[in-house]
């Protein structure tokens, strides 16, 4: 066979795409909310679409600001991954987020700059993959991250640095962390490993493994200084009283993985959400019992990733999901 000299010129279609640099106008998939004590809201997202997988941030001064938002104009931090948590730090014009690629950075605003621009302080990568969680241990100063990498890290965000390094913490994915209440020191984190462990920042080893469940725990947080609710891959939503960590009592089953929780910090009921686009409040009540309270599952249409208690109203309860929308239900 004849080799051919007949030089074809690309397709043009072809051509166009891969010199085209304007196609990341993506829907933003809400990924979590949280609320400053001032009222101010700040809304993560991953937009998982179209050429370019990056992700970004939003700040606004009251949740009916938040709420108005639309699913393209994420726009008030923009990052080159996408972000699975991230906090106030103090003031609400400073922020910590966490971000896919395995970096923490801490944005902040000038309140006097007429522009209102974001603008990054600092940033460093130290976890080997995604940030998934992030929590205070004391305010304005140490907050202590969980990695998809295994690890988890303390930081004192004085000089950003990592003054306590828990390698391989679990042999997989460590998917939440919550400080416990009052402490400054004592933290757990819960993994696809299928173990909850409780450690302490003055000692470099977990101080005890409280659970090892029978499936992932997906999400964790303190009820109280005693008390543990968590849920895992198999939709079930369990407490458990540290004291005590051999009875592990079941709350409520769902029909899908337990993503997140939100405990209220004064009446104690539990927020859920799963995979699917379904928002549950849950009333803790004697001996371990539960009944569920509010059961929503019309007001997204995607999956729901973020729920959080307002601050001001105690029946309020604001949610964000992949459909790029923040709802608020009534639990009455």
């Amino acid at each position: 066979m004849e080799n051919s000299n007949k030089i074809v010129a690309p397709h043009l279609n072809a051509e166009v795409y891969r010199t085209d640099t304007t196609g990341n106008e993506a829907p933003s998939y809400l990924d979590y909310i949280k609320l400053h004590p001032d009222g101010s809201v700040l809304v993560g997202c991953s937009e998982l679409t179209g050429r370019y997988w990056v992700g970004g941030a939003a700040i606004f001064k009251n949740i009916a600001e938040a709420k108005d938002i639309s699913p393209t104009s994420m726009r008030s931090i923009q990052l080159d991954s996408g972000t699975a948590d991230g906090c106030f730090i103090g003031k609400s014009s400073k922020v910590l987020i966490c971000e896919d690629s395995g970096a923490i950075g801490i944005w902040s605003i000038n309140e006097d700059d007429s522009w209102k621009h974001w603008k990054e302080e600092m940033t460093v990568s130290e976890h080997d993959n995604g940030v998934m969680a992030v929590d205070c241990l004391e305010p304005e100063k140490q907050y202590v991250t969980a990695g998809a990498d295994g690890h988890i890290k303390v930081w004192d965000l004085t000089d950003m640095i990592c003054i306590r390094n828990y390698s391989l913490a679990h042999c997989a994915v460590v998917s939440g962390v919550s400080v416990r209440p009052d402490s400054t020191t004592c933290f757990a984190s819960g993994s696809l490993d299928m173990y909850i462990t409780l450690w302490d920042d003055n000692i470099d080893k977990p101080v005890l493994d409280l659970v090892k469940n029978d499936c992932g725990i997906r999400c964790l947080q303190w009820i109280d200084e005693n008390q543990l609710v968590y849920g895992d891959e198999a939709g079930v939503l369990r407490v458990m009283d540290v004291r005590y960590p051999e009875k592990v009592a079941t709350l409520c089953e769902f029909p899908a993985s337990v993503h997140k929780v939100a405990v209220h910090p004064e009446h104690g009921r539990i927020a859920v959400c799963c995979d699917n686009k379904i928002v549950s409040v849950c009333d803790k009540v004697a001996d371990n019992n539960t009944k569920v309270l509010y059961h929503d599952r019309h007001l997204h249409s995607n999956y729901v990733r973020g729920v959080a208690w307002d601050n001001s109203e105690s029946n309020a309860l604001h949610s964000s999901a992949w459909d790029g929308l923040i709802r608020t239900h009534n639990v009455s």
